[in-house]
């Protein structure tokens, strides 16, 4: 049994394309479950309507992941993956190569992220739930969650990205330092916290879904974040800011 356990721990891991982090690796105690990950806590909102909302399985790690779930494409990856048909990040330097759509870990992101799945919207839910608002989208649930909003729901606004990508940073692209020399060494990059995946800067490059230290969710602190890898002026702003 024990072996079992390790063996899906370690399918876990090489689903999410990193190694398993280590008890030394959520610092200040900064767990999932105190995060915005932690999707059981809305359904628990002090409004008796938000359980109408969104489905509450009573199990934080089941939102994204199933401890028994050996198909699909992802080992233990509990949703389904977008339709695609994204506008990708516009780069204006020829020396970044691109992937046409989103890649690697950055799709799971956007599974959540870019409004078109519902945050419960799991491949294999653990207890069965119906309801008039479950299964919503995030652009639905923009009708309460959105800056200004007489509702007066939890502002998410910056939360979803849409399926429109472009004013967005790059991502699902090669980080190649050789062919651009504004970009630092990947060894200073990695030596400073950031986490390639298979060369390619992602979404989990500079995220870690699940500790928040750093908000919103970011690896290593704010400060001199872009100087990590761009050397002078990183370029044009994007609208992934904080």
């Amino acid at each position: 049994m024990r072996r079992a356990a390790l063996l899906a721990l370690a399918a876990l891991a090489a689903g999410l394309g990193a190694p398993r982090p280590s008890a030394a690796q959520w610092p200040n105690g900064i767990t999932i479950d105190q995060t915005p990950h932690n999707l059981t806590r809305p359904a628990k909102n002090t409004d008796p309507d938000m359980r109408n909302r969104i489905a509450d399985f009573d199990e934080i790690c089941v939102y994204c992941h199933a401890p028994h779930w050996g198909a699909g494409p992802t080992p233990l990856w509990n949703r389904p993956n977008p339709a695609g048909g994204y506008r990708m990040p516009e780069i204006n330097d020829p020396d970044m190569i691109q992937d046409p759509q989103p890649t690697g870990n950055s799709v799971k992101c956007l599974s959540c992220h870019d409004g078109t799945i519902g945050l419960d919207g799991v491949i294999k839910p653990p207890i069965t739930f119906s309801g008039p608002r479950f299964g919503q989208t995030i652009d639905e649930c923009e009708g309460c969650h959105s800056g200004g909003n007489p509702a007066g729901g939890i502002d998410w606004e910056g939360v979803w990205l849409d399926t429109d990508l472009r004013k967005q940073h790059p991502f699902s692209v090669l980080y190649d330092p050789s062919r651009d020399p504004n970009f630092r060494s990947i060894a200073e990059v990695e030596a400073a916290g950031l986490v390639l995946y298979d060369g390619k800067v992602q979404c989990m490059t500079c995220h870690e879904p699940h500790t928040e230290r750093y908000r919103p969710f970011l690896r290593i602190p704010r400060t001199g974040f872009c100087s990590v890898c761009h050397i002078g002026n990183p370029g044009e702003s994007t609208a992934h800011h904080w």
